[in-house]
């Protein structure tokens, strides 16, 4: 989307020069309606793309510009990963592509457990919950919406300030920032799998403003 602008003057002036072609047509009745259907394609467009442009999140003018950033696309992505386990009827929930790889319900689960994990150590606390793998639909469900409003809470509470403050991921010395990015950067890498999976079994992924 950073090339909105661009997209945005290009199709305008494509459709300009559509309607310089027919204008010298337009005596004729066929020439004035194409020039009618032209002009309300252009109408159409800019109405799609304001909106498309309005529907975008800004995070510059925020309070936290730089944690608020990380935040919109881990939202985005977990909001595709539970539109994705809604969509998936639990008979297929033991769906597994082939026997050397995660189920859709173990995709699921450890989606769950990793966030727990990152967001815990963020914010320097213990793991709220044990990885106790869970079956139903339902449950599961429920246990990846607890993991990701945890996730919610701690970065809501968190600030810029605090991105470079040190922190451990899995033995390796680094920073917060580097933890809170591959919150999102995981729950990506496993929507893609999801994806996978919906699209073998029939079902479309949901859409989205990227």
């Amino acid at each position: 989307m950073q090339y909105f602008p661009k997209n945005l003057f290009c199709r305008i002036r494509n459709l300009i020069e559509m309607l310089t072609r027919l204008i010298p047509s337009q005596s004729t009745r066929v020439g004035t309606w194409r020039i009618v259907l032209a002009v309300v394609a252009l109408n159409l467009t800019l109405a799609s793309l304001a909106n498309a442009q309005q529907g975008m999140p800004n995070p510059t003018m925020a309070s936290n510009p730089l944690t608020t950033t990380l935040s919109i696309f881990r939202s985005n992505m977990q909001d595709k990963i539970m539109k994705s386990a809604d969509a998936m009827p639990e008979s297929k929930y033991s769906y597994r592509p082939t026997k050397d790889v995660r189920s859709f319900a173990e995709i699921l689960n450890h989606v769950a457990d990793i966030s727990y994990t990152l967001c815990s150590n963020v914010k320097g606390e213990a793991n709220p919950t044990s990885a106790t793998a869970k079956v139903s639909k339902t449950e599961i469900i429920a246990y990846l919406k607890g993991s990701f409003d945890y996730c919610d809470g701690v970065y809501s509470g968190f600030t810029d300030a605090h991105l470079n403050a040190p922190a451990d991921f899995f033995g390796v010395k680094t920073n917060k920032m580097f933890i809170l990015t591959q919150v999102g950067n995981h729950d990506a890498l496993h929507y893609g799998n999801l994806v996978t999976y919906l699209r073998i079994n029939g079902l479309e992924p949901s859409g989205g403003w990227f």
